[in-house]
């Protein structure tokens, strides 16, 4: 009984190291996990407010091309004051024109009036050309400047 008894206690004692073993690693193991958790924590904070940072930065410079965008199409919408003038003049030449009725310059007339007319088709076209190229190099220069960011 007594060689039982030792083999029964030598069972008991590698089973309790055993589980003392385990209870002692998986310490280790839980205090690792916590470790690496506020590690990652800590990680996942800093890179946080680093794209945070860089966000801010990006919409700001996006603030900023749409401004520069705004600023430039209003320049151009003030040029077309200009165009304004050359259409008045050109209702005013040909108010002119159509004044003068006797003459022996009728053909003359009629012909300068004709190109007054084709004048004004002109500075319209050339006015609708001049904002549409504006308005794409005002478009481009911003798309630019946003993707080349800060």
């Amino acid at each position: 009984m007594a060689s039982w008894m030792k083999a029964a206690g030598s069972v008991a004692a590698g089973v309790g190291i055993f589980v003392a073993g385990y209870q002692y690693a998986a310490a280790l193991y839980g205090q690792d996990i916590a470790e690496l958790r506020e590690d990652y924590a800590t990680r996942a904070q800093a890179l946080e407010a680093k794209y945070r940072e860089k966000e801010r930065t990006y919409a700001q410079s996006l603030v900023e091309a749409w401004e520069v965008r705004d600023a430039a199409l209003a320049r151009a919408s003030d040029l077309s004051g200009d165009l304004d003038r050359v259409r008045r003049e050109a209702v005013a030449a040909r108010s002119r024109l159509s004044a003068v009725t006797a003459g022996s310059c009728g053909a003359e007339r009629e012909q300068l009036a004709r190109s007054t007319g084709i004048i004004e088709r002109g500075a319209v076209l050339l006015q609708r050309c001049v904002r549409l190229s504006q308005r794409v190099a005002i478009d481009k220069d911003a798309v630019v400047k946003i993707a080349d960011g800060p």
